[in-house]
Protein backbone atom coordinates (compact mmCIF):
# COMPACT_ATOMS: atom_id res chain seq x y z
CA UNK A 1 0.00 0.00 0.00
CA UNK A 2 1.29 3.19 -1.04
CA UNK A 3 1.67 6.11 1.55
CA UNK A 4 -1.16 8.36 -0.27
CA UNK A 5 -3.10 5.11 -0.12
CA UNK A 6 -2.76 4.68 3.46
CA UNK A 7 -3.14 7.83 4.66
CA UNK A 8 -6.28 8.08 2.97
CA UNK A 9 -7.66 4.88 4.56
CA UNK A 10 -6.67 6.00 7.92
CA UNK A 11 -8.10 9.23 7.76
CA UNK A 12 -11.27 7.90 6.13
CA UNK A 13 -11.39 5.38 8.84
CA UNK A 14 -10.64 7.66 11.84
CA UNK A 15 -13.27 10.49 10.81
CA UNK A 16 -15.96 7.92 10.75
CA UNK A 17 -15.51 6.84 13.87
CA UNK A 18 -14.85 9.63 15.64
CA UNK A 19 -17.82 11.20 13.88
CA UNK A 20 -19.94 8.70 15.30
CA UNK A 21 -18.30 9.38 18.51
CA UNK A 22 -19.43 12.81 17.77
CA UNK A 23 -23.02 12.15 17.11
CA UNK A 24 -23.87 10.30 20.25
CA UNK A 25 -23.65 13.75 22.02
CA UNK A 26 -25.53 15.68 19.66
CA UNK A 27 -22.61 17.53 18.22
CA UNK A 28 -21.64 18.44 14.45
CA UNK A 29 -17.95 19.22 14.90
CA UNK A 30 -15.89 16.32 15.68
CA UNK A 31 -13.13 17.51 18.03
CA UNK A 32 -9.33 15.93 19.16
CA UNK A 33 -11.14 13.92 21.75
CA UNK A 34 -13.40 12.62 19.44
CA UNK A 35 -10.02 11.80 17.37
CA UNK A 36 -8.72 9.73 20.49
CA UNK A 37 -12.17 8.01 20.86
CA UNK A 38 -11.50 7.07 17.51
CA UNK A 39 -8.11 5.71 17.79
CA UNK A 40 -9.36 3.64 20.87
CA UNK A 41 -11.50 1.78 17.81
CA UNK A 42 -8.30 1.22 15.50
CA UNK A 43 -7.23 -1.96 14.48
CA UNK A 44 -3.73 -0.85 13.34
CA UNK A 45 -0.77 0.52 15.60
CA UNK A 46 -2.31 3.23 17.55
CA UNK A 47 -5.44 1.50 18.55
CA UNK A 48 -3.37 -1.54 19.62
CA UNK A 49 -0.96 0.50 21.57
CA UNK A 50 -3.40 2.69 23.40
CA UNK A 51 -5.63 -0.39 24.20
CA UNK A 52 -2.63 -2.44 25.64
CA UNK A 53 -2.15 1.02 28.09
CA UNK A 54 -5.67 0.84 29.32
CA UNK A 55 -7.02 3.63 26.87
CA UNK A 56 -10.04 1.50 25.78
CA UNK A 57 -13.13 3.27 24.37
CA UNK A 58 -15.44 2.56 27.29
CA UNK A 59 -12.62 4.29 29.87
CA UNK A 60 -12.17 6.99 27.59
CA UNK A 61 -15.20 7.84 27.37
CA UNK A 62 -16.10 8.31 30.62
CA UNK A 63 -12.86 10.43 30.86
CA UNK A 64 -13.97 12.63 28.36
CA UNK A 65 -17.04 13.00 29.64
CA UNK A 66 -15.34 13.92 33.07
CA UNK A 67 -12.79 16.33 31.77
CA UNK A 68 -15.56 18.57 30.50
CA UNK A 69 -17.38 18.20 33.50
CA UNK A 70 -14.91 19.43 35.14
CA UNK A 71 -14.13 22.04 32.72
CA UNK A 72 -17.40 23.72 33.14
CA UNK A 73 -17.27 23.74 36.85
CA UNK A 74 -13.94 25.40 37.26
CA UNK A 75 -15.69 28.46 35.18
CA UNK A 76 -18.70 27.96 37.78
CA UNK A 77 -21.30 26.05 35.45
CA UNK A 78 -22.73 23.02 37.06
CA UNK A 79 -24.76 21.44 34.21
CA UNK A 80 -26.21 18.55 35.00
CA UNK A 81 -25.33 15.72 32.40
CA UNK A 82 -27.99 14.17 30.07
CA UNK A 83 -25.95 11.06 29.34
CA UNK A 84 -25.05 10.07 25.33
CA UNK A 85 -27.56 9.07 22.88
CA UNK A 86 -27.11 6.24 20.32
CA UNK A 87 -25.09 7.03 17.37
CA UNK A 88 -27.13 8.62 14.45
CA UNK A 89 -24.45 9.62 12.29
CA UNK A 90 -25.23 7.31 9.52
CA UNK A 91 -28.81 8.73 9.96
CA UNK A 92 -27.95 12.39 9.79
CA UNK A 93 -25.28 14.91 7.70
CA UNK A 94 -23.41 18.18 8.32
CA UNK A 95 -19.95 16.49 10.46
CA UNK A 96 -16.89 18.22 10.12
CA UNK A 97 -13.73 18.42 12.13
CA UNK A 98 -12.68 21.63 13.93
CA UNK A 99 -9.68 23.53 13.15
CA UNK A 100 -7.25 22.02 15.87
CA UNK A 101 -8.49 18.57 14.95
CA UNK A 102 -7.67 19.30 11.00
CA UNK A 103 -4.27 20.31 12.64
CA UNK A 104 -3.79 16.94 13.96
CA UNK A 105 -4.39 14.90 11.00
CA UNK A 106 -2.22 17.21 8.89
CA UNK A 107 0.56 16.88 11.52
CA UNK A 108 0.52 13.11 10.84
CA UNK A 109 1.20 13.05 6.93
CA UNK A 110 4.02 15.80 7.41
CA UNK A 111 7.48 15.86 8.47
CA UNK A 112 8.22 12.24 6.66
CA UNK A 113 5.37 10.60 8.98
CA UNK A 114 2.91 8.43 6.94
CA UNK A 115 -0.47 9.29 8.25
CA UNK A 116 -1.17 5.82 9.26
CA UNK A 117 -2.81 5.70 12.85
CA UNK A 118 0.57 5.44 15.14
CA UNK A 119 1.72 8.97 13.00
CA UNK A 120 -1.84 10.27 14.16
CA UNK A 121 -1.79 9.41 17.48
CA UNK A 122 1.82 11.30 18.05
CA UNK A 123 0.51 13.85 16.57
CA UNK A 124 -2.38 13.96 19.15
CA UNK A 125 -0.39 13.20 22.12
CA UNK A 126 1.65 16.49 20.85
CA UNK A 127 -1.23 18.60 20.20
CA UNK A 128 -0.68 22.10 22.20
CA UNK A 129 -4.20 22.68 24.07
CA UNK A 130 -3.99 20.02 26.76
CA UNK A 131 -7.00 18.70 26.74
CA UNK A 132 -5.41 15.57 25.52
CA UNK A 133 -3.37 15.05 28.17
CA UNK A 134 -5.72 16.14 31.14
CA UNK A 135 -7.98 13.15 29.35
CA UNK A 136 -4.81 10.34 29.38
CA UNK A 137 -4.34 12.25 32.80
CA UNK A 138 -7.66 11.31 34.50
CA UNK A 139 -6.85 7.36 32.84
CA UNK A 140 -3.51 7.26 34.79
CA UNK A 141 -1.70 7.35 31.64
CA UNK A 142 1.09 9.47 30.14
CA UNK A 143 1.73 11.00 26.56
CA UNK A 144 5.44 9.72 27.28
CA UNK A 145 4.21 6.13 28.23
CA UNK A 146 2.45 5.89 24.87
CA UNK A 147 5.30 7.46 22.72
CA UNK A 148 7.00 4.74 24.47
CA UNK A 149 5.41 1.79 23.55
CA UNK A 150 4.85 2.93 20.25
CA UNK A 151 8.34 3.36 19.34
CA UNK A 152 8.88 -0.37 20.76
CA UNK A 153 6.00 -1.16 18.96
CA UNK A 154 7.34 0.06 15.48
CA UNK A 155 10.53 -1.02 16.21
CA UNK A 156 9.67 -4.12 15.88
CA UNK A 157 7.06 -3.89 13.44
CA UNK A 158 8.24 -5.56 9.79
CA UNK A 159 6.80 -5.30 6.71
CA UNK A 160 4.28 -7.67 5.86
CA UNK A 161 4.23 -9.34 2.23
CA UNK A 162 0.87 -8.10 -0.05
CA UNK A 163 -1.11 -11.70 -0.26
CA UNK A 164 -2.38 -13.03 -4.19
CA UNK A 165 -5.17 -11.58 -4.63
CA UNK A 166 -7.83 -14.69 -5.19
CA UNK A 167 -9.91 -15.00 -8.24
CA UNK A 168 -13.08 -12.00 -8.52
CA UNK A 169 -12.51 -8.32 -7.22
CA UNK A 170 -11.14 -8.81 -3.27
CA UNK A 171 -9.88 -6.78 -0.90
CA UNK A 172 -9.06 -7.43 3.03
CA UNK A 173 -9.53 -5.30 6.17
CA UNK A 174 -8.45 -5.88 9.73
CA UNK A 175 -11.30 -4.23 11.97
CA UNK A 176 -11.25 -3.96 16.09
CA UNK A 177 -14.32 -4.56 17.41
CA UNK A 178 -15.17 -3.41 21.46
CA UNK A 179 -16.68 -6.52 22.46
CA UNK A 180 -16.04 -10.16 23.90
CA UNK A 181 -15.04 -12.15 21.10
CA UNK A 182 -17.95 -14.89 21.65
CA UNK A 183 -20.52 -12.03 21.47
CA UNK A 184 -18.91 -10.96 18.12
CA UNK A 185 -19.20 -14.57 16.98
CA UNK A 186 -22.84 -14.85 18.16
CA UNK A 187 -24.00 -11.53 16.03
CA UNK A 188 -21.94 -12.39 12.96
CA UNK A 189 -22.83 -16.26 12.82
CA UNK A 190 -26.32 -16.06 13.34
CA UNK A 191 -28.63 -15.49 10.29
CA UNK A 192 -31.52 -13.19 11.34
CA UNK A 193 -28.92 -10.70 13.24
CA UNK A 194 -27.37 -9.66 9.27
CA UNK A 195 -29.92 -6.68 9.25
CA UNK A 196 -28.39 -5.59 12.64
CA UNK A 197 -24.62 -5.21 10.64
CA UNK A 198 -24.98 -5.54 6.99
CA UNK A 199 -26.32 -2.71 5.12
CA UNK A 200 -27.45 -4.65 2.16
CA UNK A 201 -29.81 -6.65 4.43
CA UNK A 202 -33.07 -5.35 5.45
CA UNK A 203 -35.04 -8.21 6.27
CA UNK A 204 -34.57 -11.96 6.04
CA UNK A 205 -37.04 -14.60 6.36
CA UNK A 206 -36.95 -17.80 8.71
CA UNK A 207 -35.04 -20.58 6.91
CA UNK A 208 -33.38 -23.63 7.99
CA UNK A 209 -30.80 -23.92 10.42
CA UNK A 210 -28.27 -24.03 8.37
CA UNK A 211 -30.31 -22.34 5.47
CA UNK A 212 -30.26 -21.45 2.69
CA UNK A 213 -31.86 -18.03 3.58
CA UNK A 214 -34.68 -15.17 1.70
CA UNK A 215 -33.45 -11.85 2.33
CA UNK A 216 -34.54 -8.74 0.81
CA UNK A 217 -32.69 -5.39 -0.10
CA UNK A 218 -33.27 -1.84 1.95
CA UNK A 219 -35.82 0.31 -0.25
CA UNK A 220 -34.74 3.28 2.02
CA UNK A 221 -31.26 4.64 3.16
CA UNK A 222 -30.97 5.09 7.18
CA UNK A 223 -31.45 8.55 6.38
CA UNK A 224 -34.64 8.29 5.16
CA UNK A 225 -33.97 8.77 1.40
CA UNK A 226 -35.76 6.21 -1.11
CA UNK A 227 -33.53 4.00 -2.68
CA UNK A 228 -34.10 3.32 -6.14
CA UNK A 229 -32.87 -0.33 -7.26
CA UNK A 230 -34.12 -2.67 -10.35
CA UNK A 231 -36.30 -5.64 -9.05
CA UNK A 232 -34.15 -7.98 -9.74
CA UNK A 233 -31.95 -7.08 -7.16
CA UNK A 234 -34.39 -6.61 -4.32
CA UNK A 235 -34.59 -10.22 -3.30
CA UNK A 236 -31.30 -12.26 -1.96
CA UNK A 237 -30.48 -15.95 -1.77
CA UNK A 238 -27.96 -15.97 1.97
CA UNK A 239 -25.69 -18.79 2.17
CA UNK A 240 -23.59 -19.66 5.32
CA UNK A 241 -20.43 -21.43 3.53
CA UNK A 242 -18.16 -22.12 5.85
CA UNK A 243 -18.50 -24.50 8.89
CA UNK A 244 -19.69 -23.44 12.61
CA UNK A 245 -16.11 -22.24 13.93
CA UNK A 246 -15.62 -19.85 16.47
CA UNK A 247 -12.92 -18.65 14.81
CA UNK A 248 -14.48 -18.24 10.78
CA UNK A 249 -17.59 -17.34 9.27
CA UNK A 250 -18.52 -16.45 5.61
CA UNK A 251 -21.67 -15.23 4.20
CA UNK A 252 -22.32 -15.53 0.86
CA UNK A 253 -25.01 -13.11 -1.01
CA UNK A 254 -26.89 -13.58 -4.40
CA UNK A 255 -29.61 -12.20 -6.58
CA UNK A 256 -31.75 -15.50 -7.83
CA UNK A 257 -33.88 -12.63 -9.72
CA UNK A 258 -30.68 -11.82 -11.37
CA UNK A 259 -28.70 -14.97 -12.66
CA UNK A 260 -26.04 -13.17 -14.38
CA UNK A 261 -25.29 -10.62 -11.33
CA UNK A 262 -21.88 -11.63 -9.63
CA UNK A 263 -22.03 -13.15 -6.42
CA UNK A 264 -20.97 -11.06 -3.21
CA UNK A 265 -18.69 -13.62 -0.32
CA UNK A 266 -17.64 -11.76 3.30
CA UNK A 267 -15.63 -13.98 4.91
CA UNK A 268 -15.04 -12.73 8.56
CA UNK A 269 -11.77 -14.50 10.89
CA UNK A 270 -12.01 -13.57 14.57
CA UNK A 271 -9.27 -13.54 17.30
CA UNK A 272 -9.23 -12.38 20.45
CA UNK A 273 -7.20 -8.92 21.58
CA UNK A 274 -6.86 -6.78 24.48
CA UNK A 275 -10.13 -4.87 25.20
CA UNK A 276 -12.07 -6.74 22.59
CA UNK A 277 -11.70 -8.89 19.42
CA UNK A 278 -9.39 -8.50 16.21
CA UNK A 279 -11.30 -9.10 12.88
CA UNK A 280 -10.02 -9.43 9.53
CA UNK A 281 -12.60 -9.06 6.95
CA UNK A 282 -12.57 -9.96 3.23
CA UNK A 283 -15.04 -9.16 0.38
CA UNK A 284 -14.73 -10.70 -2.69
CA UNK A 285 -17.67 -10.21 -5.71
CA UNK A 286 -16.66 -13.07 -7.70
CA UNK A 287 -16.82 -12.85 -11.09
CA UNK A 288 -18.29 -15.31 -14.09
CA UNK A 289 -16.53 -16.41 -17.06
CA UNK A 290 -16.15 -13.79 -19.46
CA UNK A 291 -14.90 -13.25 -22.97
CA UNK A 292 -11.14 -11.69 -23.85
CA UNK A 293 -13.29 -8.11 -24.56
CA UNK A 294 -15.00 -8.20 -21.21
CA UNK A 295 -12.01 -8.81 -19.38
CA UNK A 296 -9.83 -6.36 -21.37
CA UNK A 297 -12.50 -3.80 -20.29
CA UNK A 298 -12.41 -4.34 -16.51
CA UNK A 299 -8.83 -3.44 -16.12
CA UNK A 300 -8.85 0.21 -16.43
CA UNK A 301 -11.67 0.09 -13.89
CA UNK A 302 -9.47 -1.90 -11.53
CA UNK A 303 -8.51 0.88 -8.96
CA UNK A 304 -11.75 2.08 -8.89
CA UNK A 305 -13.55 -1.31 -8.27
CA UNK A 306 -11.39 -1.54 -5.47
CA UNK A 307 -11.63 1.46 -4.01
CA UNK A 308 -15.46 0.56 -3.88
CA UNK A 309 -14.74 -3.03 -2.07
CA UNK A 310 -12.68 -0.76 0.59
CA UNK A 311 -15.99 1.52 1.07
CA UNK A 312 -17.93 -1.49 1.44
CA UNK A 313 -15.46 -2.88 4.05
CA UNK A 314 -16.00 0.35 6.00
CA UNK A 315 -19.57 -0.33 6.12
CA UNK A 316 -19.02 -3.62 7.64
CA UNK A 317 -17.25 -2.19 10.12
CA UNK A 318 -18.86 0.56 10.88
CA UNK A 319 -22.50 -1.64 10.56
CA UNK A 320 -20.50 -4.34 13.26
CA UNK A 321 -18.82 -2.21 15.61
CA UNK A 322 -22.16 0.24 16.46
CA UNK A 323 -23.89 -2.82 17.39
CA UNK A 324 -21.64 -3.07 20.24
CA UNK A 325 -21.26 0.59 20.99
Amino acid sequence: MSRFTQAAATMHTLSLAAMEEASRLGVRDADIDHLLLALTLDADTGGQVLRRAGVDLDATRTAVEAQHAGQLQAVGVDAPSIGPGRIVFHETEGYDWTDRALAVLRAATGGGRQGDSAAVLRALLEEPSGLITAILDRLAVTADDITVQLDEVEAAARPLQRQREISGISGSRSMFIPAAMTDVWTLLSTADRLPDWDQSVATILPGPEDGPWEAFAPTTAPDGRPLRRKPAFHRLRVTRSAPQDPTHVAWRFEHPDAPNANPRLLALALEPAAGGTQLRATLTWETRPRGPIRRALRSPFAPLLRGLVFIQLVQVESGISRVFR
